[in-house]
């Protein structure tokens, strides 16, 4: 049989032979260049789609999804940013390939926080997996008993704040400060051993630490994406730093306090348990990946900054979904009253048993999403997803919001619906909780996990427990968020009751 080329005219084959190997040439550079072969938007010059996110980026990057696809591109000023959605294409990315996408961006200002050690911000490799074993361990040891001394903080401190609640009778009440400064409490007695009062000048120093780097992170630093603005944003910029500068003293100082009264036999919280670390690994191991004391350390102020904004902000919401869902407020007291009763305060030994309590917990974490894109990502070495070639070092936003609000997986996603979560016999249908990703998944899970649910737990059955929240006549909040690095609902107002 002939070949086809001896059937065609010289000139032509000449010309086929062309194509072919300029089609090859330009797929080699695809895989060589640019940083992805997904589909996406018009970019502008310098901006890129920067000016198209508006007020809720997490709902216009979702709306982007049904024109491109699960893995699409968009600019982010000098950055091309790969943005995966739905949960298939998500845990193929943080689960069957969690290497690939396991990294950070070497963003500008990732290099001042935690003076450039931190773990949560820092990249992928053999430093950040024995610096994130470390900080595991030191949680574990207290979280992960059976009972263990910060569940009884805990408990106290959901008690003082259903106290507070109910200190000024028909009066509103708006639940964010006492919420925020109870959580507080609880990053305190886990990393420093101690609750303290509202006016202890460390505890309020720790607060307004957090709370000015909570503002200014909200607000979103521009030199990150677009690295040329450092030269018209030094005020800015400067003040940011000089934020984390004054948390790291407070750090420093709490750090020096730990070690002038350490004593390896009596570990009385992370801290502690963080310096016994540097004693017990090798000088070997930590120099061989380049981890330093001071990286090791410094962990507990990214503990507080991790655990402190993110709780918070879900209980306020889980108030907010309670107060106006009255008929799912009164059904989770029935429940907990019928379980617990009202003559102790709820505990972890009853979460096994309050299904419904459970089920509105992880409803509110879905409706809510505060943490839409959780910390971006990138990758660590070239790869492909669902089809799409993505070259390493590339910015990578991890969608979760398209997760939450999946009209296939989660039926009227906008409508606060505990009910998804239950099975026809009432339990909890554990299926359906694999469905999201409240805490991450992958390499890059969230370590305080277990801390965080006990707290959600915790708090949220004793609320529920002694507390009625009615919303006030004439003017029933607004559910909607306000955005910066997580989704806070929009100040609100309560009446709060003694249920009796």
């Amino acid at each position: 049989m002939l070949g086809i080329t001896s059937v065609l005219p010289v000139p032509l084959t000449i010309i086929l032979v062309i194509i072919v190997v300029v089609c090859a040439f330009v797929l080699f550079l695809q895989h060589r260049g640019i940083a992805t072969t997904a589909p996406g938007p018009f970019a502008w010059p310098v901006f890129g789609n920067l000016l198209s996110l508006g007020k809720k980026p997490h709902e216009y990057l979702t709306s982007l999804r049904s024109v491109y696809g699960d893995v699409y591109q968009i600019k982010m000023g000098s950055h091309t940013t790969v943005v995966i959605n739905g949960l298939k294409a998500m845990k193929q990315a943080c689960i069957k390939q969690a290497e690939d996408f396991a990294g950070r961006p070497n963003f500008y200002s990732f290099h001042y926080i935690a003076n450039g050690k931190s773990m949560g911000f820092s990249d992928y490799g053999p430093r950040w997996k024995l610096h994130r074993r470390i900080a595991q361990n030191a949680l574990a040891n207290f979280t992960n008993k059976r009972h263990n001394p910060i569940e009884e903080d805990i408990i106290q401190e959901a008690e003082f704040l259903t106290a507070n609640f109910l200190s000024t009778p028909g009066k509103p009440v708006n639940p964010h400060n006492e919420i925020y400064l109870s959580v507080g409490n609880i990053i305190c007695a886990l990393c420093f051993g101690k609750r303290y009062r509202r006016d202890d000048p460390d505890f309020m120093q720790l607060v307004k630490n957090n709370d000015e780097f909570m503002a200014f992170a909200g607000a979103g630093n521009p030199v990150d994406i677009m690295p040329w603005m450092r030269h018209f944003t030094k005020r800015s910029f400067n003040k940011f730093v000089s934020i984390l500068e004054t948390m790291n003293k407070f750090s420093l100082k709490k750090r020096q306090e730990h070690l002038d009264t350490y004593n390896p036999m009596n570990m009385r919280d992370v801290t502690d348990a963080l310096i016994k670390m540097t004693e017990d690994i090798s000088e070997e191991e930590k120099s061989s990946v380049g981890l330093t004391d001071e990286h090791i350390l410094i962990t507990v102020q990214e503990l507080i900054g991790a655990g402190f904004d993110t709780i918070a902000s879900t209980l306020q919401w889980s108030v907010l979904f309670m107060a106006t869902n009255a008929e799912y407020q009164d059904m989770v007291h029935a429940e907990i009253r019928k379980v617990v009763g009202m003559d102790r305060f709820p505990s972890m030994d009853d979460y096994s048993s309050l299904p419904f309590t459970e089920a509105c917990i992880m409803e509110t974490m879905r409706h809510s999403c505060i943490f839409p894109f959780a910390l971006p990502h990138s990758t660590t070495k070239d790869t492909e997803l669902n089809g799409v070639f993505i070259k390493a070092k590339t910015l990578v936003f991890l969608n979760l919001w398209s997760i939450n609000y999946d009209k296939e997986i989660f039926p009227d996603p906008t409508v606060f619906n505990p009910y998804r979560f239950l099975d026809s016999d009432g339990n909890v249908n554990r299926s359906a909780v694999d469905l999201f990703m409240p805490f991450g998944a992958g390499k890059r899970r969230c370590p305080g996990e277990p801390l965080g649910r006990m707290e959600l737990f915790l708090f949220f059955t004793t609320m529920m427990q002694r507390c009625k929240f009615n919303v006030i006549r004439g003017r029933v909040p607004v559910v909607d968020s306000k955005y910066g690095l997580t989704l806070k609902p929009k100040d609100f107002e309560v009446y709060v009751s003694a249920r009796i």
